[in-house]
């Protein structure tokens, strides 16, 4: 807006003047594009975000004025490994302020390329873009992954072989264990958690070799067992452990032949533990039958011991036979001699 003031004046004597005030309003037209403030932008995201969560912000400024200066955002289509940039970040088109759609896995995308466009709301609308960087973050949140000694497809145990003759700092094999991360989050250390004989082995502490610490001994046992843990220098670290068996022998046929005399005594205790299983339920069995016969025969005589005495009071003895058999020897012959009940013998010598 300007003010401009016009006079006019005659040319007499005295002259006389007039003047009147102009306001002039320049009419805008939507002739400047939206402009950010840096011609790149870079945003560093944890991996693990929380889905909806927001990152980063842009801001651009239009200097035309009403709605040339109204500017909405967007983000210019593209894909990532075969989707839409839309599944993993999305943007709010007034305020210019970037929302993360999923939670980012700093091993499988580790940093995106976004093209963000800034356009005004004139009727020739104006556009700018500016390239953004999103750079994933790497967390501590794989542990390591054992790649030797590994386990069989049967389900045994694999043995390394340690001669007796070896001497301290002899190689006997080597635990070897990746972590999926970067940057210190992969910086892996062994240690021997647990041995069958302590200080017989050692191991390296960033190699991961297992190593004879001393000279072997006849007294040592063939089959020696190892708890190796391997750890990361994460915040907070994570750790994995493996178990090594090592046996110290000269030869293979040696280590067979030990390991068949280690497993029959395993057997034969296994085989004992049954037998005295086996043997004390059938004990108990026994003693549980006795006791159930022994209480039925105890019921059974106390029932009989009560209806002997129930009919005793009714003056018939009910619980002997009514005839007793006498052997007599009377002309060669046997007969029986009816007996009475005592109680009717008593009462007929009263008679």
């Amino acid at each position: 807006m300007y003010n401009i003031t016009v006079m006019a004046s005659d040319l007499g004597t005295p002259p006389l003047s007039t003047e009147t005030l102009i306001s002039l309003h320049v009419a805008d037209t939507n002739d400047n594009p939206p402009t950010f403030s840096h011609a790149s932008y870079s945003a560093y995201i944890p991996e693990n975000n929380p889905r909806g969560a927001s990152i980063f912000s842009v801001t651009a400024h239009d200097p035309d004025s009403g709605k040339n200066a109204q500017v909405t955002y967007s983000l210019t289509e593209d894909t990532i490994m075969g989707a839409p940039i839309s599944s993993y970040v999305s943007i709010n088109s007034d305020t210019g302020v970037l929302y993360a759609i999923c939670s980012f896995d700093y091993e499988q995308i580790r940093d995106l390329q976004l093209l963000v466009t800034a356009r005004d709301s004139g009727d020739t609308p104006l556009s700018s873009n500016v390239s953004l960087s999103l750079f994933i973050l790497d967390q501590n949140d794989n542990t390591p992954e054992i790649l030797y000694p590994s386990l069989p497809n049967d389900g045994s145990t694999g043995v390394e072989l340690a001669p007796r003759s070896a001497e301290p700092g002899y190689l006997v094999t080597k635990v070897v264990a990746v972590d999926r991360d970067s940057g210190q989050n992969a910086w892996l250390s062994y240690r021997l958690l647990k041995a069958s004989e302590p200080g017989l082995f050692a191991v390296g502490l960033h190699t991961g070799e297992v190593r004879t610490a001393r000279t072997l001994l006849d007294r040592d046992m063939l089959r020696q067992s190892l708890v190796v843990v391997v750890q990361d220098h994460g915040q907070p670290p994570l750790s994995t452990t493996v178990t090594l068996t090592v046996a110290v022998a000269d030869s293979i046929p040696e280590v067979l032949a030990g390991l068949d005399d280690i497993k029959n005594p395993d057997n034969s205790e296994d085989s004992d533990l049954t037998l005295y299983l086996v043997v004390a339920v059938a004990i108990i069995s026994c003693v549980f039958l006795a006791f159930v016969v022994v209480l039925l025969a105890l019921r059974l005589w106390r029932w009989h011991k009560s209806v002997c005495f129930r009919l005793q009071a009714e003056g018939w003895w009910a619980c002997l036979p009514q005839t007793f058999w006498v052997w007599k020897e009377y002309r060669h012959s046997f007969r029986p001699i009816p007996m009475r009940s005592p109680s009717l013998q008593t009462q007929g010598r009263v008679t």
